[in-house]
C-alpha cells in the first residue's frame, strides 16, 4: 500500500460537522474514518461531578452520520478518548 487515506470529519465527536463535507471525503474512499471524542481541557470539574461535558444528542448524531457508512462500505472507524472526562455518556 503506498497510501493510507484517512477521514476525520471533525475535531471531536459532537462537535458537529457539515455532511456535505464527509460525503465528500468518503468519495475518496478513505481506508479509515478517524475521531476523538474527548478531551481533557475541560478540567477536572466534569470527572469529580461524573456528568459528561458532551451533548448526548450531539455524539448519537455524529456517530450516525459516521458509522452507518463506515459499515456500509467496510471501513475501519476509530474514536479515540471516547466518554470526554470519563463519565459514562451513552
Amino acid at each position: 500500500m503506498d497510501e493510507i487515506r484517512i477521514l476525520s470529519p471533525t475535531a471531536i465527536l459532537w462537535y458537529g460537522f457539515p455532511e456535505a463535507s464527509f460525503e465528500e471525503g468518503l468519495r475518496r474512499d478513505p481506508h479509515v474514518i478517524a475521531v476523538d471524542a474527548g478531551s481533557s481541557d475541560p478540567g477536572p470539574y466534569y470527572l469529580g461531578a461524573r456528568v459528561p461535558f458532551n451533548d448526548r444528542s450531539a455524539v448519537k448524531r455524529d456517530l450516525q452520520i459516521i458509522l452507518g457508512p463506515g459499515i456500509a462500505r467496510g471501513i475501519l472507524v476509530i474514536i479515540g478518548t471516547a466518554g470526554g472526562a470519563g463519565a459514562t455518556l451513552i
